[in-house]
């Protein structure tokens, strides 16, 4: 819903707290093949077998750092949005004239959810994930520096990597005894501030890549000098996540010139009689130094940034309005007083001015909403989806957001719990069992349980609770192992199989035993696949073992639930993943080595090169296991061609099973359909071709064998399946696995998501 705000500048993320690349999948053929379509020779890997795939990069084309734009995050300590003037909540704010400025020219958001407190909410925006994924669920958590962080995450991938970054101010993610090194080690390039809360905002201790010295500036003037400096040093795209513990305690006076209550004397007596006030003192006088660093970027740099203001939690209990919320009800809680934090964003691309936007926004989004403004494609990484697209003029109807439910979670010593939302109601839920339903449109207050009204709440409570589960990557049913499981299941839509999914499997050569695990989930017309690439059946068992070991991963697919025909098809490319099956491993058809190409020992990335070799002929030399897949060298497992699995393959009484989607979101069944009362495999329209082949320069020669992909051509009508290895039954379209060529698919009928680009 759009509604006008008050009658500013630049395009900002401010946060307030409190407490691949273009390169192919590129595959080794008889002899070797390397990544993309370089000259560089890899003739040591001398295995004649697909130890070359490289899908190290995200897929996501190079960004010219001519027009890659800025990022400023500036994250707020403790400011709820009834200390915020861009909201209505309060009568009783502070004067914010900076940040009115953005507001009048960007987008404010009403109806944003961070964690109640500013380690576990800082976490979510530096990992795109929960806490119950990325362990920090409580304060002082430690943040494992394993993890894939967001500027890991930008500089991995090619279109995102020339942005450079540097983290100022607050860190507080090193658990009790924060080490100097903590947030280099997590991938921040350039750090200078606190690592932990402060005592004193004239005597501090900043840490500047390792190095600790006290300072004695006004910290919210000196975080401000650091930005400034670092960022006219620039002469590369960047992105700045500027913390300030402003205006998180120890209450003060901030200096004069960069508030508007002469009236505060700052004894020790008058801060305990007005704490709010020396609160809303301290936000102003953050106020006037983002004022300032925005009016000391040079105005080339300053007309391509892109700025979001973000509060981590709600406003502490002792300084909260209670006109607005219950005095408990503050930071440190699941209520709205704790989690519903202020966030806007404005400046370059931020094309809706003045206006107020009620879809559901999650600080995990942060995440995927930087990226995807660095330069990145995927919308959704991890628990993050990108709302870049909110900023936007659009028409009002498509402008619900990208969320039908948001999530937060916390626990400290007083309880353990989480929360979760739709549009209408809110359900709060702790570990004793205890829950609370709110009708959360109409009342932010939540003072009235509807739980306790004596009416029927069971089926919202059931929704909300299944909603939180799959948030937590939990089943009201419990995780189903899927170990050697033959499916049954026709369904054609994706959100049909909404679960968790599990499985306890062997790599044979190696006699190791893996764990799989995928979860999937459906919102707005999409399911996400989050999956660690794991099948559910024993793997490498083959005679020679994969060059490349296994691993588990961390990949996320997104399909549309509601699939339709495009005007045109789109083939398969180097570029793009083919399709993820219900054991959360994707198809992946295409090598990239061609005859005649750096004599086969070079990848060959140009989709329009003939003779390309099919990875399922014998005669290639590829080295797969009894499914037709292997490994890549990042150890990602993917199938080749038919994968022998999910499905009985002899003797079927009964149409396939669905066995996963493909990347535009048909379903992909099993070889056996109906045809009249008789169940039979579905054939390919492909036929190989006889004779031989053509002996030109750049030609094999040779008789048509199958040993390349362009041995076999469409015949329409020839078999059941069209040109994309598909057909229509019953009125549902989807791909069927075939003996041969092209054994999945060949092409997507409808349009293939973003997030299965490479």
């Amino acid at each position: 819903m759009k509604t006008l705000l008050i009658n500013a500048i630049l395009c900002v993320f401010i946060v307030s707290c409190g407490g691949s690349g273009g390169s192919a999948d590129v595959e080794e053929a008889p002899i070797e093949v390397i990544v993309d379509d370089s000259t560089t020779d890899n003739s040591d890997n001398s295995d004649n077998s697909d130890n070359s795939d490289n899908n190290a990069d995200s897929g996501d084309e190079d960004t010219s750092t001519e027009t890659a734009v800025n990022i400023l995050l500036i994250i707020a300590d403790d400011q709820g949005v009834d200390a915020s003037a861009q909201y209505n909540y309060s009568n009783d704010v502070p004067n914010t004239a900076t940040l009115n400025s953005l507001a009048l020219q960007g987008v404010v958001f009403d109806n944003a959810w961070a964690t109640p407190a500013c380690t576990t909410t800082r976490a979510t925006m530096l990992t795109g994930k929960h806490g119950i994924s990325s362990g920090v669920t409580y304060v002082p958590a430690l943040l494992d520096t394993s993890l894939t962080t967001l500027p890991k995450y930008l500089k991995a991938n090619l279109a995102t990597s020339n942005h450079q970054m540097a983290v100022f101010g607050k860190w507080h993610l090193g658990g009790g005894s924060s080490l100097a090194s903590h947030p280099n080690d997590s991938g921040v390039e350039h750090y200078a501030g606190n690592l932990a809360n402060l005592n004193d905002y004239y005597n501090w201790q900043l840490t500047v890549n390792g190095t600790t010295s006290t300072v004695t500036d006004y910290h919210s003037t000196k975080l401000t000098d650091l930005a400034i400096d670092w960022i006219n040093e620039q002469t590369q795209p960047w992105f700045v996540w500027l913390a300030y513990s402003a205006p998180h305690s120890p209450f003060h006076l901030p200096p004069g010139h960069l508030h508007n209550r002469a009236h505060l004397s700052g004894t020790t007596a008058d801060i305990a009689a007005n704490k709010r006030e020396y609160y809303l003192a301290a936000i102003e006088a953050m106020d006037a130094e983002i004022g300032r660093l925005i009016s000391t970027i040079p105005s080339d740099a300053r007309d391509n940034t892109v700025i979001i203001y973000i509060g981590d939690n709600g406003t502490p209990k002792a300084i909260i309005d209670v006109s607005t919320y219950d005095s408990s009800h503050s930071k440190g809680s699941l209520y709205e007083g704790g989690i519903r934090v202020p966030l806007l964003v404005s400046g370059k691309g931020v094309s809706r001015s003045n206006e107020m936007e009620s879809a559901l926004i999650n600080s995990t989004d942060i995440f995927a909403t930087i990226s995807e403004l660095a330069g990145s494609t995927q919308t959704s990484v991890f628990d993050s989806h990108s709302f870049a697209g909110l900023l936007i003029d659009q028409p009002i109807e498509n402008e619900s957001g990208l969320r039908e439910y948001n999530y937060s979670e916390f626990e400290n010593s007083n309880y353990k719990g989480w929360s979760v939302r739709n549009a209408n109601f809110k359900l709060i839920q702790y570990d004793t069992g205890e829950q609370q339903l709110y009708n959360i449109e109409n009342d932010i207050t939540e003072l009235d349980d509807l739980l306790l009204s004596g009416d029927n709440y069971n089926d919202i409570v059931a929704l909300l609770t299944e909603q939180a589960l799959l948030f937590r990557k939990q089943s009201s049913t419990g995780t189903e192992d899927i170990t050697d499981k033959i499916f049954t299941a026709r369904n054609a839509n994706c959100s049909d199989y909404v679960n968790g999914y599990n499985s306890n499997v062997l790599d044979v050569n190696n006699s190791t035993v893996f764990m799989g695990d995928l979860t999937i989930t459906a919102a707005n017309n999409k399911c996400s696949f989050q999956t660690n690439s794991i099948p559910n059946h024993d793997f490498n068992d083959g005679d020679n073992k994969f060059p490349n070991d296994v691993s588990a991963q961390n990949d996320v697919f997104e399909i549309t639930s509601s699939p339709a025909v495009a005007a045109t098809t789109t083939a398969i490319s180097l570029q793009t993943d083919n399709a993820l099956l219900l054991n959360g491993v994707k198809v992946d058809l295409l090598a990239a080595g061609c005859f005649g190409v750096g004599n086969g020992k070079v990848g060959c990335g140009d989709m329009s090169q003939p003779w390309r070799y099919d990875p399922m002929s014998p005669l290639s030399g590829f080295n797969v296991d009894s499914h037709n897949a292997h490994a890549q060298p990042d150890g990602t497992y993917h199938y080749h061609g038919t994968p022998n699995a999910f499905y009985h393959a002899e003797n079927n009484d009964s149409a396939s099973p669905v066995v996963g989607f493909a990347a535009d979101g048909f379903p992909i069944f099993g070889p056996y359909f109906e045809d009249n009362g008789t169940v039979r495999k579905a054939l390919p329209s492909y036929q190989m071709q006889s004779g031989e082949r053509p002996t030109d320069t750049g030609s094999p020669g040779g008789y048509y064998d199958g040993t390349y992909r362009d041995d076999n051509v469409y015949v329409q009508g020839w078999g059941d399946l069209d040109e994309c290895n598909g057909m229509t039954v019953d009125g549902v379209y989807g791909y069927y696995i075939t003996d041969t060529f092209p054994y999945v698919l060949n092409c997507f009928k409808g349009t293939p998501d973003t997030s299965f680009n490479k």
